[in-house]
């Protein structure tokens, strides 16, 4: 195997970059150099000058993909990113390209799509070895250090022997992922055809066939994810919709996972939060990078429970006790000064200061560390918490021996069975493990090294964190502390997010920000913030959130509508990304998809001038993904609750009065007491008259009103059920408006 040229060995630079993932590569050796022109060439990103240096080299690129708080990300850099004889082979062979899959997901998506159909599943880091021309001959993601350096030099003499192979099979591949994205074959249907498969009832049946009854989560072995779109999302729609029986199933495998999810050691009990998995079955140990989407999925569904469970009831109290804790975390740790959040804390750390980082290393506690820290309180404390002198992780889970002697923090035994066995009240035993796990905290902060911080904002994932703030405003009790900072919190955030990644002038909303923009904004950057913008707007009554969303919408209309099959292209046209794919299937977070079409629904009723327009944009949506829906509805999960919604059926909730009159306040307070995702919430604040103008111009139903209201001299505070346009009587008293609110909820809007 020859090298095409000859190479120095140089320092990687990637100090330009804004991405922190990248940052996190700077130091390896991996870099090209070229003696006849003695020019040099790094790490590169993907770029079209990057593109254009393969094709004038005639070498294989080699795109590696993943995000900062990756921690086997971590694992391929340190095995074989910084070991010289593997760069070398690099450098001398192939183009070397890393992208950040957060901000560059277009990109990711297209060859994780290619990595998961020819090797069944796919995962981070992503390796992908591709023709200069961006076709894929080869995909893997995590290769040992040997296997990895052995497959490069493989690869390397198959681009040297025989080329032509390498670059038929690239081609084949994209005409075959451009053959899965066509429309050309689908054949045409309707709404009516789709509900007739009962995409609902197979989603329910799939739950309740892998949901643990013991742990809690929807697989009875490790690993589990939250997975909120596919999982929670569809339960609280059959929680409140379906008939007794299913309803009660629904709401008990919702409220177990999220009690399994509280209790076990995929939640932080010293500093709050929730990691992204759990490598276990019984939620105890986590793989422990915490994002910042998961926070926000898991305590907006939270309370969703909250308000599906009986008032006063002990799954009432886990949920809010599980949404307050998130939001805590999230607001300390993960806010930036301003207003916006950060994406996610790395899972590696160093245990002590000069030591290799290892997983975990943050969380884990010995026995003798908690002794020394928290004194007396130490065996209760242990009790409830599984603490072993010898730790209490199982080896099967500690791949790398890191955690041998360590103990996570999982609720072994409960408040009451720990005060019983040391003769304690169950007062005492709250007090002493609240006392006990501050001090824990402030010995962390202060002697541990905190893991990674990716400190890029995203605007997709800031405007799902929007959507949970919204609803812990109108949803979390005010006993809670966080309760009073939840609102700020989310004002401060639309205020940075207008700033900074949004140009009204050029119509562009941008996907990223750190130290300045980063890349323009794709589809779930538009949706999940309409979405957000769409629940503050129910929240507060404040209408320059709805104005905006309506404006966002529209531009999302224009960049990534298909025109020929429905549906939303996940990304902008790129001549570097040869498919341009959609984002239909719901994961981790949900799909842009999904997202779209609840917000096309809602957007029918609060912009009701274009009602036709919005209705028939969200049927066209999901006739696009109307075979998946009949075949796989359980991989489409929001896409189907946002079926059961228009199922339901959709209806107005219409609040008149003064924003501080205490009646119409607790008119809000009621009909948000409510879980119903198929209503909308429209505010008129007589007061504000532009407000009303405002309104009136883009919704008719609410013209209707206010010229009545106008003409009849009304004041004062009222409530009114719509639907279809119609509305009935305004209603004057809490008392009426509670039997109203709770007759609609139990029929349907």
């Amino acid at each position: 195997m020859a090298s095409t040229s000859s190479t120095i060995q140089l320092k990687n630079v990637l100090a330009n970059s804004r991405s922190p993932y990248l940052l996190q590569h700077k130091e390896n050796p991996v870099a090209v150099s070229f003696s006849s022109a003695r020019t040099r060439f790094l790490w590169q990103e993907f770029t079209p000058e990057t593109i254009t240096l393969a094709r004038q080299l005639n070498r294989p690129i080699f795109l590696s993909s993943g995000y900062s708080a990756c921690h086997w990300c971590h694992v391929l850099a340190h095995e074989s990113f910084e070991n010289e004889e593997t760069a070398k082979i690099m450098n001398d062979h192939f183009v070397n390209i890393k992208i950040d899959r957060e901000e560059r997901p277009d990109v990711d998506r297209m060859y994780m799509t290619y990595l998961q159909a020819t090797n069944g599943g796919g995962g981070w880091p992503m390796s992908i070895f591709m023709t200069p021309n961006l076709e894929p001959f080869f995909a893997g993601t995590y290769f040992p250090p040997q296997r990895f350096r052995s497959l490069l030099v493989r690869l390397a003499e198959l681009w040297e022997d025989d080329q032509e192979q390498c670059e038929t099979l690239g081609k084949n591949v994209i005409e075959s992922l451009k053959d899965m994205t066509s429309s050309s074959s689908r054949v045409p249907t309707s709404l009516t055809s789709i509900l007739s498969t009962r995409p609902s009832e197979k989603v329910y049946q799939h739950l309740s066939k892998t949901y643990d009854p013991r742990y809690g989560g929807f697989s009875k072995t490790g690993p589990k994810f939250p997975s909120c779109s596919l999982t929670l999302e569809p339960l609280a729609r059959l929680a409140a919709y379906d008939d007794e029986d299913v309803k009660d199933h629904a709401r008990e495998m919702g409220v177990k996972m999220l009690g399994g999810i509280w209790e076990g050691g995929i939640h932080d009990w010293v500093g709050g939060g929730v990691a992204r998995y759990s490598v276990d079955e019984k939620w105890i140990v986590p793989h422990f990078e915490k994002m910042l989407y998961d926070q926000a999925q898991l305590a907006s569904s939270a309370l969703d429970f909250a308000l599906l469970s009986e008032p006063g009831s002990t799954d009432r109290q886990l949920c809010f006790d599980l949404a307050a804790d998130i939001l805590e975390y999230s607001l300390r740790d993960l806010q930036s000064p301003e207003g916006a959040f950060w994406s996610a804390e790395d899972a590696d750390s160093a245990p002590e200061q000069g030591v290799k980082k290892s997983e975990g290393a943050f969380y884990i506690w010995s026995a003798v560390e908690i002794a020394k820290i928290i004194g007396n309180d130490k065996e209760p404390f242990n009790y409830l918490f599984g603490v072993e002198d010898d730790g209490n992780v199982d080896l099967v889970h500690d791949m790398h021996g890191e955690m041998r002697g360590k103990n996570i923090l999982y609720r072994a035994h409960s408040v009451s069975d720990t005060a019983a066995k040391f003769g304690l009240s169950t007062a005492e035993v709250e007090s002493l493990i609240s006392k006990s796990l501050a001090k824990l905290k402030i010995w962390r902060d202060e002697n541990r090294e905190r893991p990674g911080l990716d400190d890029k904002i995203l605007t997709s994932w800031n405007g799902l964190m929007l959507t949970a703030l919204a609803k812990a405003h109108t949803t979390l009790p005010e006993s809670y502390s966080i309760h009073s900072k939840v609102l700020p919190a989310a004002l401060s955030m639309i205020e940075f997010l207008r700033k900074n990644m949004h140009d009204p002038a050029s119509r562009t909303l941008y996907r990223s920000f750190r130290h300045g923009r980063g890349p323009k904004g794709q589809t779930d950057d538009y949706a999940f913030l309409i979405r957000g913008l769409l629940d503050i707007y129910q929240a507060t009554g404040d209408d320059s959130f709805l104005a905006w969303a309506v404006d966002l919408q529209r531009e999302q209309d224009e960049l990534f509508w298909d025109e020929q099959g429905g549906g939303w292209w996940a990304s902008r046209e790129d001549e570097g990304v040869l498919v341009r794919m959609k984002d239909s299937q719901d994961g981790a977070e949900p799909s842009s998809t999904s997202v779209s079409a609840l917000n096309l629904s809602r957007l029918s009723l609060l912009h009701s001038n274009e009602y036709e327009h919005y209705e028939s944009l969200a049927e066209k949506t999901y006739t696009s993904i109307a075979s998946e829906l009949e075949q796989i509805p359980r991989a489409f999960g929001l896409s189907v609750a946002g079926l059961m919604d228009l199922e339901q059926g959709y209806g107005e909730y219409i609040i008149t009065g003064g924003k501080t009159d205490p009646i119409t306040i607790q008119l809000a307070e009621l009909v948000h007491s409510i879980y119903s995702p198929n209503k909308v919430i429209i505010h008129l604040d007589p007061d504000r008259s532009n407000q009303y103008q405002q309104l009136a111009k883009i919704n008719m139903t609410v013209k209707a009103l206010v010229e009545d209201d106008d003409q009849q001299g009304i004041r004062r505070p009222g409530l009114r059920v719509c639907e279809g346009g119609v509305c009935g009587m305004p209603i004057w008293t809490i008392q009426e408006a509670r039997r109203a609110v709770l007759v609609e909820s139990s029929q349907g809007l």
